[in-house]
């Protein structure tokens, strides 16, 4: 596939928790697309709804956001966290841009697997739809 029209995919990282979880999976020589990209923050629950919409706008594909789940040092930010992710889903769904564009899920400092399986995953629900709404 030409580079140029690969679908772009945002991962979103805590420093804490899965930030190293894709460090391992470097570590461990294993291999992901080139076409993803990695951000770590301390936790994703500093992200504001806008961000995940100014980022499909600017030909982000497909973002995973990859919290620490109730294992989260920050009291209350992955409940905060959540009910973001539900009104950003709304707000997609008044722009019709398809829900599968957006993931959140937990990914711990050694889940090798489970991350190369999100991206894997990610980029198959963005290539084979378009990204739009069914």
């Amino acid at each position: 596939m030409d580079a140029a029209k690969q679908p772009k995919i945002l991962i979103l990282t805590t420093i804490m928790s899965s930030y190293p979880g894709a460090n391992t999976v470097g570590q461990a020589r294993l291999q992901y697309p080139s076409n993803t990209y990695i951000l770590r923050a301390p936790d994703p629950v500093m992200f504001p709804e806008d961000f995940y919409l100014r980022c499909f706008e600017q030909g982000i594909s497909g973002i995973i956001v990859m919290s620490s789940g109730s294992d989260c040092p920050y009291e209350g930010a992955y409940d905060r966290l959540s009910k973001r992710i539900g009104r950003v889903y709304e707000r997609m769904k008044a722009k019709n841009i398809g829900f599968n564009r957006l993931k959140l899920t937990t990914i711990c400092t050694v889940c090798k697997a489970a991350f190369l399986k999100e991206i894997t995953d990610m980029e198959a629900a963005v290539s084979s739809a378009g990204g739009t709404q069914k």
